[in-house]
């Protein structure tokens, strides 16, 4: 929410500095994210001047001789070629010395005989807007004298204001307002609604229908014939400039400006536009569509709401009106729209096409039912002052079942209770009646009528909430908490959380030189054609948003695999070639219609570039596969998972020979290896990425938390054994039979051979095994027996022979 502190002033006069206010306004809950000057250079010398006389110049027939009055007590003659000039006017006056925006400086001139003391200006020659027809017409209420970038709040500052979904209340300048009085202690000015109306009955030209309650609790109408539609003036575009609007015409800018100023939305519809000159309230009919303001068509369904005449639709409900029947310059007589409607019903239309406007903004977050009227008056006296025309009498009001404000019962004690603090009845009272709370004394305790622009605010414990902000968060003692520290008993049997476990698992990570990231549960469309996989792949099936953000997120993920590939190629973009980053993050797999998708939670990490930093005293090289098995590895030992096997696999976004797969007890875990060079190239990246995917929860099924034992009191002994076996047996098969030995404690490779000396299609698996019996010490005979004997049944499975 952008606020002009210029235009918030005519509400409250406080007299804090900007940032003095944005501190005050951050602490009562409006986060002031940034404050940002409008001050306008090159109208140093330019002032409010009044033309007290007029009279033709001796020798020129378009030239007037004009007498100003600036505010010194002596008059300037300035010559002025403006059509417009009339005696009486106030318009901009640079005076000598003056060095205007289009690099104008003014001096002393002699025109057709007669010396000129100064220039009056059109709004073009001091850049503050395009006319250049006459001079500016400023109102009449300035003082002659007063500097220009006072007299129309050039010199301004914007707040940029954050607020929560919840504060609807604050999306106007006059919602602000009612905040810096309960913070100032200033009182609230709101503006003063006074117009004529005429004979002619609103009721006796139009008529609305609500044929939908449910959707638009309440409608109301107001006319006024014979607009005039032209432009704004200069002080209202400024206004409306200055917190992001543009200016279109007079009444269209009066419906923007009442929606900034009160906050409800507002539609000005030509009326002789209108079908039969009346407005129905309804769904749309069976493949009914609309073009909107901004001229595209949009297709309606079931459950939106239309403003209709008696014909076709001429308004998107809360978001934005028709193309048909806007205001435009050949418009004369205008129906005014100020209606309430149901926030969800917004949200959803607002989604479902793709428009966010200020109108649904404020609509969806839920307005006030009772201040439409205000808004509503408050338009029609501002289109007569700008526009003229009549005011037709009366209000078409439709509002089927008023609803009553709510009533809360507020306890001071409970309030002191909650916040610790030691306020009277009359304090609360008080600072709830400075945000416009109607506040009853009821015995001990409050009764508390909430205005209707409040829809946030429906318990006590609300009401605690707006006290406690007003009364000051940092004046709310602070009290440590006291609380007795139990006594852990241990376990029956030893578990883990699902944050425990997440804790370690990152830690172990972290452990390994990578770093965490958080990516969206979303990626671009073109994700699974960029990994390859298969049309069939389970991965293909995957929910599309209706209305995403951009096409690089209209997918949910199903696999984590993706985002990290961009995190890869966004950081090699961005010369960071040695990355080594993971994510446990859900995806997400559709079930049936109507059903919510399976959300398994994944474990994948990704590494690229150096192993490690290059320095004089120590090699380095790049990461390889097996560097991203050590991860894995390292995982599965800190989470004690020991019984588990590594098997060669293919899936597509990895490289068949350089990945492999987690079985553990018969059940595949997940996946790690070399990334496909094609993969690669569809994301851009260069260079070798190597990844892994675990599924998180099987991962967590199977850990068991680390148990300790006594040192071994018996010693170890320890063979090697160089085994000659064909190529493609799997060390792990090979690994896993020599563990099934008597006695056998450790097994571990330490060379791999082929070359001389090795027939083709063979290889050598070089072991060191670890034989240890807890209750004795082996001797070499049976270590021997048991040795040869696992020899002998990697003979009968593998065909494996002792090197010799």
């Amino acid at each position: 929410m952008l606020v002009s502190l210029e235009w918030l002033k005519e509400y409250v006069d406080f007299d804090l500095t900007p940032e003095q206010l944005a501190d005050k306004l951050t602490m009562v809950g409006l986060e002031v994210k940034e404050i940002t000057s409008t001050s306008t250079k090159g109208l140093e010398k330019v002032v409010v001047g009044k033309i007290v006389e007029l009279s033709q110049h001796p020798n020129a027939d378009k030239l007037s001789l004009c007498e100003v009055d600036i505010g010194t007590g002596e008059n300037l003659f300035v010559v002025c070629g403006a059509p417009n000039a009339r005696e009486g006017m106030l318009s901009p006056l640079a005076v000598i010395g003056a060095e205007l925006p289009n690099g104008m400086t003014i001096s002393p001139v002699t025109l057709r005989g007669v010396k000129s003391y100064g220039m009056l200006c059109s709004e073009k020659e001091l850049n503050l807007g395009n006319d250049a027809s006459g001079i500016m017409d400023l109102s009449p209420e300035l003082k002659p004298g007063t500097p220009l970038t006072e007299a129309l709040g050039l010199d301004d500052i914007v707040m940029d204001i954050e607020l929560t979904p919840n504060r609807s209340d604050c999306l106007s300048i006059i919602g602000i307002a009612r905040e810096v009085s309960a913070i100032t202690g200033k009182p609230l000015k709101k503006p003063l609604i006074s117009f004529k109306e005429g004979n002619t009955e609103a009721s006796s030209l139009t008529s609305v229908t609500i044929n939908d309650p449910d959707l638009c609790p309440r409608y109301s109408a107001r006319l006024v014939l014979g607009v005039k539609i032209g432009p704004s003036p200069y002080w209202m575009r400024r206004r409306l400039e200055s917190i992001g609007l543009r200016s279109i015409s007079n009444v269209v800018d009066v419906t923007n400006y009442v929606l900034i100023e009160i906050g409800h939305p507002l539609h000005a519809f030509d009326f002789d536009k209108l079908t039969e000159k009346r407005i129905v309230v309804r769904r749309p009919d069976l493949d009914e569509n609309i073009t909107t303001l901004d001229e595209q068509e949009r297709k309606l369904d079931k459950d939106m709401l239309v403003i209709a005449d008696a014909k076709r639709p001429v308004a998107v409900a809360g978001v934005m009106g028709g193309s048909g029947s806007d205001v435009t310059e050949s418009t004369v007589n205008v129906l005014i729209e100020s209606a309430y409607f149901n926030p969800v019903s917004i949200s959803k239309t607002s989604k479902a096409l793709g428009m966010h406007t200020e109108a649904s903004h404020r609509f969806e977050r839920g307005t006030d039912i009772e201040g439409l009227i205000i808004a509503l008056n408050r338009t029609a006296q501002l289109i007569q002052q700008l526009g003229g025309g009549e005011i037709c009498s009366g209000i078409v009001d439709t509002y089927p079942s008023p609803k009553e404000k709510a009533v809360v019962n507020l306890r001071p004690q409970r309030v002191n209770s909650v916040l610790g603090t030691d306020l009277k009845a009359e304090e609360i009272q008080k600072y709830l009646q400075s945000i416009e709370f109607q506040v009853d004394s009821d015995g001990n305790n409050l009764k508390v009528t909430i205005p209707t622009f409040r829809p946030d605010v429906y318990r006590e414990i609300d009401l605690i909430e707006e006290i406690a902000r007003l009364y000051g968060y940092d004046n709310i003692p602070v009290t440590m908490p006291a609380s007795e520290v139990p006594t852990v008993s241990e376990p029956e049997h030893l578990t883990m959380s699902k944050r425990d476990f997440r804790n370690r698992l990152r830690n172990t990570l972290n452990a390994c030189g990578l770093m965490e990231v958080m990516n969206y549960s979303f990626h671009g469309s073109d994700a699974f054609d960029k990994l390859r996989l298969e049309e069939d792949s389970k991965y293909q099936n995957a929910l599309r948003l209706r209305n995403p953000l951009s096409e690089n997120q209209s997918v949910i993920r199903t696999t984590l695999l993706s985002v990290l590939l961009e995190n890869i190629a966004y950081n090699i973009n961005r010369r960071t070639t040695d990355i080594r980053i993971f994510e446990i993050g859900r995806v997400f797999h559709p079930k049936a219609e109507n059903k919510q998708p399976d959300e398994p939670e994944f474990v994948s990490g990704a590494i690229t570039g150096l192993l490690n930093a290059q320095a004089w005293n120590q090699p380095t090289r790049t990461v390889d596969f097996f560097d991203v098995k050590g991860i894995v590895e390292s995982m599965l030992e800190e989470l004690v998972i020991c019984d588990y096997q590594l098997n060669p696999t293919s899936f597509p976004p990895f490289q068949s020979g350089r990945s492999a797969e987690l079985i553990i007890n018969g059940v595949s875990i997940g996946i790690f290896g070399e990334i496909r060079r094609d993969v690669l190239e569809s994301y851009d990246i260069d260079q070798d990425v190597y990844m892994f995917e675990l599924n998180f929860n099987e991962l967590m099924s199977h850990s068991m938390m680390m148990t300790f034992q006594s040192l071994p009191i018996f010693p170890s002994v320890y063979r090697d054994m160089a085994l000659v076996l064909p190529y493609d047996i799997p060390v792990s098969q090979v690994n896993e039979l020599i563990k099934t030995g008597d006695l056998v404690k450790n097994v571990n490779l330490f060379d791999v051979y082929k070359g001389k000396q090795i027939p083709d299609n063979m290889k050598s698996l070089a072991f060191s095994i670890e034989y240890y019996s807890p209750d004795r010490t082996l001797t070499d005979e049976e270590v021997d027996a048991v040795n040869q004997k696992i020899v002998s049944m990697l003979a009968e499975k593998f065909g494996a022979e002792l090197r010799k």
